[in-house]
Protein backbone atom coordinates (compact mmCIF):
# COMPACT_ATOMS: atom_id res chain seq x y z
CA UNK A 1 0.00 0.00 0.00
CA UNK A 2 2.11 2.95 -0.99
CA UNK A 3 -0.81 5.58 -0.79
CA UNK A 4 -2.18 5.34 2.80
CA UNK A 5 -4.22 7.84 5.59
CA UNK A 6 -3.44 7.60 8.48
CA UNK A 7 -5.50 10.13 10.13
CA UNK A 8 -7.92 9.06 12.57
CA UNK A 9 -12.21 9.98 12.56
CA UNK A 10 -11.72 10.65 15.95
CA UNK A 11 -9.52 13.75 15.19
CA UNK A 12 -11.63 14.69 12.03
CA UNK A 13 -14.57 14.88 14.71
CA UNK A 14 -12.65 17.19 17.19
CA UNK A 15 -11.05 19.24 14.25
CA UNK A 16 -15.18 19.85 12.86
CA UNK A 17 -16.58 20.59 15.86
CA UNK A 18 -13.67 22.89 17.00
CA UNK A 19 -13.91 24.78 13.48
CA UNK A 20 -17.95 24.78 13.51
CA UNK A 21 -18.04 26.16 17.44
CA UNK A 22 -15.57 28.81 16.32
CA UNK A 23 -16.61 29.53 13.30
CA UNK A 24 -19.82 30.41 14.80
CA UNK A 25 -18.78 32.20 17.99
CA UNK A 26 -16.54 34.81 15.67
CA UNK A 27 -19.46 34.83 13.21
CA UNK A 28 -17.71 33.65 10.46
CA UNK A 29 -14.17 34.81 10.73
CA UNK A 30 -12.24 31.78 12.62
CA UNK A 31 -12.92 29.68 8.95
CA UNK A 32 -10.15 30.53 7.19
CA UNK A 33 -8.12 29.07 10.51
CA UNK A 34 -10.33 26.49 10.92
CA UNK A 35 -9.48 25.36 7.19
CA UNK A 36 -5.93 25.56 7.22
CA UNK A 37 -6.17 23.61 10.50
CA UNK A 38 -8.05 20.54 9.12
CA UNK A 39 -5.81 21.31 5.61
CA UNK A 40 -2.54 20.74 7.92
CA UNK A 41 -3.97 17.57 9.28
CA UNK A 42 -4.70 15.87 6.48
CA UNK A 43 -1.82 16.72 4.27
CA UNK A 44 0.71 15.71 7.44
CA UNK A 45 -1.10 12.32 7.55
CA UNK A 46 -1.15 11.48 4.36
CA UNK A 47 1.82 9.28 2.76
CA UNK A 48 3.61 8.56 -0.58
CA UNK A 49 5.70 5.74 -0.15
CA UNK A 50 6.16 6.61 3.23
CA UNK A 51 6.72 10.44 2.67
CA UNK A 52 3.99 12.98 4.22
CA UNK A 53 3.22 15.77 2.47
CA UNK A 54 3.27 19.38 4.02
CA UNK A 55 0.87 22.20 4.16
CA UNK A 56 2.44 25.77 4.26
CA UNK A 57 -0.68 27.92 4.01
CA UNK A 58 -2.03 30.23 6.51
CA UNK A 59 -5.07 31.27 7.62
CA UNK A 60 -4.12 34.79 6.69
CA UNK A 61 -3.65 34.20 2.96
CA UNK A 62 -7.06 32.64 3.12
CA UNK A 63 -8.55 36.03 4.64
CA UNK A 64 -6.41 38.39 2.43
CA UNK A 65 -7.79 36.41 -0.54
CA UNK A 66 -11.34 36.02 0.79
CA UNK A 67 -10.99 40.09 1.17
CA UNK A 68 -10.21 40.92 -2.02
CA UNK A 69 -12.84 39.08 -3.60
CA UNK A 70 -15.42 39.89 -1.46
CA UNK A 71 -16.18 43.59 -3.34
CA UNK A 72 -16.19 41.84 -7.10
CA UNK A 73 -18.72 39.45 -5.52
CA UNK A 74 -20.48 42.86 -3.88
CA UNK A 75 -20.59 43.98 -7.26
CA UNK A 76 -21.84 41.07 -8.94
CA UNK A 77 -25.04 40.84 -7.27
CA UNK A 78 -25.51 44.42 -7.25
CA UNK A 79 -25.09 43.92 -11.03
CA UNK A 80 -27.59 40.93 -11.09
CA UNK A 81 -30.27 42.72 -9.20
CA UNK A 82 -29.66 45.75 -11.42
CA UNK A 83 -30.65 43.99 -14.13
CA UNK A 84 -32.89 41.74 -12.59
CA UNK A 85 -35.04 44.85 -11.76
CA UNK A 86 -34.78 46.16 -16.17
CA UNK A 87 -35.66 42.48 -17.42
CA UNK A 88 -36.13 39.58 -14.97
CA UNK A 89 -35.20 37.15 -17.04
CA UNK A 90 -31.83 38.90 -18.45
CA UNK A 91 -30.94 39.58 -15.51
CA UNK A 92 -31.31 35.25 -14.44
CA UNK A 93 -29.42 34.57 -17.63
CA UNK A 94 -26.66 36.58 -17.03
CA UNK A 95 -26.34 35.70 -13.30
CA UNK A 96 -26.25 31.72 -14.25
CA UNK A 97 -23.62 32.05 -17.29
CA UNK A 98 -21.51 34.73 -14.68
CA UNK A 99 -21.66 31.68 -12.08
CA UNK A 100 -20.43 29.09 -14.27
CA UNK A 101 -17.17 31.37 -15.31
CA UNK A 102 -16.99 32.27 -11.61
CA UNK A 103 -17.25 28.45 -10.21
CA UNK A 104 -14.48 27.14 -12.97
CA UNK A 105 -12.49 30.33 -12.25
CA UNK A 106 -12.54 29.87 -8.14
CA UNK A 107 -11.86 26.08 -8.73
CA UNK A 108 -8.87 26.67 -10.49
CA UNK A 109 -7.49 29.18 -8.75
CA UNK A 110 -7.80 27.21 -5.10
CA UNK A 111 -5.98 24.39 -6.66
CA UNK A 112 -2.88 26.85 -7.81
CA UNK A 113 -2.87 27.68 -4.22
CA UNK A 114 -3.29 24.43 -2.75
CA UNK A 115 -0.51 23.12 -5.09
CA UNK A 116 2.05 26.41 -4.49
CA UNK A 117 1.61 25.61 -0.35
CA UNK A 118 1.96 21.63 -0.73
CA UNK A 119 5.17 19.91 -0.54
CA UNK A 120 6.39 15.93 -0.60
CA UNK A 121 9.89 15.50 0.32
CA UNK A 122 10.64 19.34 0.91
CA UNK A 123 9.38 19.49 -3.05
CA UNK A 124 6.68 22.18 -3.94
CA UNK A 125 3.99 21.28 -6.51
CA UNK A 126 3.05 23.93 -9.03
CA UNK A 127 -0.19 24.65 -10.72
CA UNK A 128 0.46 26.98 -13.09
CA UNK A 129 -1.13 28.26 -16.13
CA UNK A 130 -3.69 31.21 -16.33
CA UNK A 131 -6.71 31.29 -13.71
CA UNK A 132 -8.97 33.17 -16.62
CA UNK A 133 -8.00 31.42 -19.71
CA UNK A 134 -8.54 27.90 -17.81
CA UNK A 135 -12.12 29.80 -16.88
CA UNK A 136 -12.82 30.77 -20.90
CA UNK A 137 -12.28 26.91 -21.73
CA UNK A 138 -14.24 25.47 -19.46
CA UNK A 139 -16.87 28.28 -19.82
CA UNK A 140 -16.75 26.82 -23.94
CA UNK A 141 -16.37 23.63 -23.23
CA UNK A 142 -19.73 23.24 -21.27
CA UNK A 143 -21.98 25.14 -23.67
CA UNK A 144 -20.33 23.44 -26.68
CA UNK A 145 -21.36 20.13 -24.80
CA UNK A 146 -25.11 21.55 -24.32
CA UNK A 147 -25.31 22.92 -27.86
CA UNK A 148 -23.59 19.15 -29.10
CA UNK A 149 -26.07 17.33 -26.52
CA UNK A 150 -23.38 15.73 -25.04
CA UNK A 151 -22.12 13.67 -28.42
CA UNK A 152 -18.14 15.63 -28.63
CA UNK A 153 -18.33 15.28 -24.77
CA UNK A 154 -15.14 12.55 -25.36
CA UNK A 155 -13.06 15.70 -27.39
CA UNK A 156 -14.19 18.49 -24.42
CA UNK A 157 -13.13 15.93 -21.30
CA UNK A 158 -9.77 15.35 -22.72
CA UNK A 159 -9.43 18.71 -23.66
CA UNK A 160 -10.17 20.34 -20.14
CA UNK A 161 -7.54 17.52 -18.40
CA UNK A 162 -5.20 18.40 -20.52
CA UNK A 163 -5.09 21.75 -20.24
CA UNK A 164 -4.43 21.27 -16.37
CA UNK A 165 -2.19 18.12 -16.39
CA UNK A 166 -0.05 20.36 -18.76
CA UNK A 167 0.51 23.06 -16.08
CA UNK A 168 0.94 20.08 -12.80
CA UNK A 169 4.95 19.88 -11.68
CA UNK A 170 6.40 18.60 -8.49
CA UNK A 171 9.28 20.20 -8.42
CA UNK A 172 10.96 20.62 -11.96
CA UNK A 173 8.95 16.97 -12.98
CA UNK A 174 5.95 17.74 -15.06
CA UNK A 175 2.73 15.76 -14.64
CA UNK A 176 2.65 13.83 -18.17
CA UNK A 177 -1.18 13.14 -19.27
CA UNK A 178 -1.40 10.48 -21.96
CA UNK A 179 -5.36 10.40 -22.61
CA UNK A 180 -6.51 10.57 -26.00
CA UNK A 181 -9.92 11.32 -27.03
CA UNK A 182 -10.69 8.23 -28.99
CA UNK A 183 -10.72 6.08 -25.59
CA UNK A 184 -13.30 7.47 -24.76
CA UNK A 185 -15.64 8.12 -27.46
CA UNK A 186 -17.05 4.55 -27.65
CA UNK A 187 -18.47 4.89 -24.01
CA UNK A 188 -19.90 8.14 -24.90
CA UNK A 189 -22.24 7.05 -27.65
CA UNK A 190 -22.88 4.26 -25.99
CA UNK A 191 -24.38 6.13 -22.72
CA UNK A 192 -25.69 8.42 -24.79
CA UNK A 193 -28.05 6.10 -26.76
CA UNK A 194 -28.90 4.42 -23.25
CA UNK A 195 -29.89 8.19 -21.39
CA UNK A 196 -33.72 7.22 -21.68
CA UNK A 197 -33.76 3.83 -21.06
CA UNK A 198 -32.03 4.46 -18.15
CA UNK A 199 -33.31 7.70 -16.68
CA UNK A 200 -30.20 9.50 -17.31
CA UNK A 201 -27.99 6.98 -15.36
CA UNK A 202 -25.54 6.05 -18.28
CA UNK A 203 -24.46 9.63 -18.20
CA UNK A 204 -23.51 9.78 -15.07
CA UNK A 205 -21.76 6.37 -15.25
CA UNK A 206 -20.18 7.71 -17.93
CA UNK A 207 -18.67 10.96 -15.91
CA UNK A 208 -17.62 8.42 -13.55
CA UNK A 209 -15.82 6.51 -16.77
CA UNK A 210 -14.12 9.72 -17.31
CA UNK A 211 -12.64 10.89 -14.34
CA UNK A 212 -11.67 7.21 -13.58
CA UNK A 213 -9.82 7.51 -17.36
CA UNK A 214 -8.15 10.40 -16.87
CA UNK A 215 -6.56 9.56 -13.21
CA UNK A 216 -5.65 6.48 -14.43
CA UNK A 217 -3.33 7.93 -17.41
CA UNK A 218 -1.44 10.77 -15.47
CA UNK A 219 2.06 10.21 -14.47
CA UNK A 220 5.29 11.65 -12.65
CA UNK A 221 8.56 9.99 -15.01
CA UNK A 222 7.54 6.63 -14.77
CA UNK A 223 5.20 6.06 -11.50
CA UNK A 224 1.38 5.69 -12.53
CA UNK A 225 -1.68 6.42 -10.75
CA UNK A 226 -4.27 3.54 -11.19
CA UNK A 227 -7.85 4.03 -9.87
CA UNK A 228 -10.00 0.89 -9.89
CA UNK A 229 -13.79 1.76 -8.32
CA UNK A 230 -15.82 0.60 -10.11
CA UNK A 231 -19.05 2.39 -10.73
CA UNK A 232 -21.43 0.60 -8.30
CA UNK A 233 -18.60 1.16 -5.70
CA UNK A 234 -18.63 5.23 -6.23
CA UNK A 235 -22.41 5.70 -6.75
CA UNK A 236 -22.50 3.94 -2.81
CA UNK A 237 -19.77 5.72 -1.56
CA UNK A 238 -20.76 8.85 -3.00
CA UNK A 239 -24.98 8.60 -1.98
CA UNK A 240 -23.70 7.40 1.83
CA UNK A 241 -22.02 10.55 1.60
CA UNK A 242 -24.75 12.87 0.13
CA UNK A 243 -27.22 11.31 3.32
CA UNK A 244 -24.44 11.42 5.96
CA UNK A 245 -24.73 15.28 5.28
CA UNK A 246 -28.58 15.95 4.92
CA UNK A 247 -29.65 13.60 7.93
CA UNK A 248 -27.21 15.13 9.93
CA UNK A 249 -27.12 18.52 8.61
CA UNK A 250 -23.91 18.95 8.07
CA UNK A 251 -22.52 17.59 11.38
CA UNK A 252 -21.17 14.72 9.81
CA UNK A 253 -18.71 16.56 7.92
CA UNK A 254 -15.76 15.05 9.46
CA UNK A 255 -16.69 11.75 9.16
CA UNK A 256 -17.44 12.28 5.42
CA UNK A 257 -13.74 13.96 4.79
CA UNK A 258 -12.71 10.96 6.61
CA UNK A 259 -14.22 8.67 4.50
CA UNK A 260 -13.08 10.28 1.41
CA UNK A 261 -9.63 10.10 2.23
CA UNK A 262 -10.43 6.41 3.06
CA UNK A 263 -11.56 5.92 -0.06
CA UNK A 264 -8.46 7.25 -2.12
CA UNK A 265 -6.49 5.26 -0.35
CA UNK A 266 -8.18 2.29 -0.99
CA UNK A 267 -8.72 2.72 -4.71
CA UNK A 268 -5.99 4.27 -5.71
CA UNK A 269 -2.59 2.84 -6.23
CA UNK A 270 1.26 3.87 -7.38
CA UNK A 271 2.72 1.72 -10.09
CA UNK A 272 6.34 2.39 -10.03
CA UNK A 273 9.40 2.97 -7.58
CA UNK A 274 9.59 6.00 -5.47
CA UNK A 275 13.31 5.80 -5.82
CA UNK A 276 12.36 6.48 -9.69
CA UNK A 277 11.23 10.16 -8.74
CA UNK A 278 14.09 12.57 -9.34
CA UNK A 279 13.61 15.86 -9.74
CA UNK A 280 14.61 19.59 -8.75
CA UNK A 281 12.71 22.30 -6.50
CA UNK A 282 11.62 24.65 -9.23
CA UNK A 283 12.07 28.39 -8.14
CA UNK A 284 9.28 30.10 -10.68
CA UNK A 285 6.70 29.93 -7.31
CA UNK A 286 3.19 30.23 -8.74
CA UNK A 287 0.59 31.51 -6.28
CA UNK A 288 -2.90 31.20 -6.54
CA UNK A 289 -5.95 32.35 -4.71
CA UNK A 290 -8.16 31.29 -2.20
CA UNK A 291 -10.51 33.96 -1.63
CA UNK A 292 -13.45 33.06 -4.50
CA UNK A 293 -13.51 29.57 -3.63
CA UNK A 294 -13.90 30.80 -0.38
CA UNK A 295 -16.76 32.73 -0.67
CA UNK A 296 -18.39 29.88 -2.79
CA UNK A 297 -17.32 27.34 -0.07
CA UNK A 298 -16.66 25.10 -2.72
CA UNK A 299 -15.22 22.36 -0.27
CA UNK A 300 -14.17 21.17 3.01
CA UNK A 301 -10.68 21.26 2.76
Amino acid sequence: MNIKYSGTLKNHFLIGFKNIALTILTLGLYRFWGKTNLRSYIWSHLEVYNHPFIYHGTPFELLRAFLKALPLFIALLAVQHGLELILLFLGAGVTFIAIIWIVEYAHYSKHQYIYSRTTWQGIRFSLKGSRVEYANLAFKLFFKSLLTLGLKDHLYTIEKNQFVCNNISWGDTPLTFTGNAQDLKKMNYKTWLLIIPTFFLSRIYFSVYCARYVMSHQAFQDVKLQVNYTFMQFLRFHLANVLLTILTVGLASPYVTYRQLKFIQKYYHLEGNAEDLLTQQNTDETHGQDGASGLLDLSDF
